[in-house]
């Protein structure tokens, strides 16, 4: 086997994987039907960006100068 075809072999199966890890869908990592894990995904979802806001509201208000 020469050095190009071998190249070739690795960029083909750097390909499947780069498809696998980026553009798999969710319900095939699991069955995506159970209700906890509907529930913890939009709590999260939820939670997520208000307690960002709330930390940088935080940090503006500590650690800002006060005129």
């Amino acid at each position: 086997m020469n050095p190009e075809e071998k190249a070739r072999r690795d960029l083909e199966r750097l390909e499947t994987e780069r498809e696998k890890l980026f553009h798999a869908s969710p319900s095939a990592s699991g069955g995506g039907d159970d209700p906890m894990e509907i529930l913890g995904k939009r709590v999260a979802r939820i939670l997520g960006p208000l307690l960002a806001a709330a930390l940088l509201l935080y940090l503006l208000t500590e650690y800002l100068p006060r005129p």
